[in-house]
């Protein structure tokens, strides 16, 4: 069942997520994410325009403007530290909370932000390793390593993971243990699939290309 219209905040967050990854918003793409029709997405892309917030290009698709991201970023802010009040204090799940902060997000303000943050100890990144916009907007730079870029016999750890819209991939990674933190050694990569071969702890994991594409990881030595 598709949505009603999406608010301004929803479109300009998406947006944000899809342009971190891909470096546009494609219009079918962003259709898809937020559950719309692809009509009831041009037409909002428009008046986005109109407004200054987004800049469109043929073949391409959306890009923010200086405008748009400063309200995609302070959503993006709202967004984590929920997940954080979420987690480290409510103690819902990892693959849960980034849903429950989709819908909480756009029904506070910046000053019970400022509340849930210092609650949450002002942490840097969210439970999934993004880091956390500050009230100016600015976000840390961050490891950009792919699990799949690895080669076998590296050493790993994860550091965030990529695209948390991905319910079903959240959820599978939090099954085997493939969260923020946890440290793995890849044992080869399945030349027919690309898949990842991972061990972690006692367990050997085969971690499918598209869900290992979307883990972040650091080289340790």
């Amino acid at each position: 069942m598709q949505k009603a219209t999406p608010t301004v905040e929803e479109l300009l967050e998406g947006i944000h997520r899809l342009q971190e990854r891909s470096g546009a918003a494609r219009t079918k793409t962003l259709g898809r994410r937020l559950n719309v029709k692809l009509g009831t997405v041009t037409n909002n892309l428009s008046r986005l325009q109109s407004r200054g917030l987004v800049k469109r290009e043929r073949y391409r698709g959306a890009r923010l403007t200086a405008e748009g991201r400063r309200i995609a970023m302070d959503v993006l802010r709202r967004h984590r530290l929920l997940e954080r009040l979420l987690t480290d204090i409510l103690r819902v799940g990892w693959s849960r909370s980034h849903f429950a902060a989709c819908k909480l997000e756009h029904c506070i303000d910046d000053d019970l932000a400022d509340a849930i943050e210092a609650a949450v100890g002002h942490p840097k990144t969210c439970p999934h390793g993004n880091a956390i916009p500050n009230k100016s907007g600015k976000i840390l730079g961050q490891p950009s390593m792919r699990l799949t870029e690895l080669c076998p016999g590296d050493h790993g750890a994860v550091i965030r993971v990529l695209d948390e819209e991905e319910q079903g991939a959240l959820e599978y990674l939090e099954s085997i243990g493939m969260v923020t933190g946890s440290k793995f050694k890849v044992e080869e990569h399945v030349p027919f699939d690309g898949s990842v071969v991972v061990v972690l702890g006692d367990s050997k994991l085969v971690i499918s290309k598209d869900a290992a594409s979307l883990v972040v990881v650091k080289k340790r030595s």
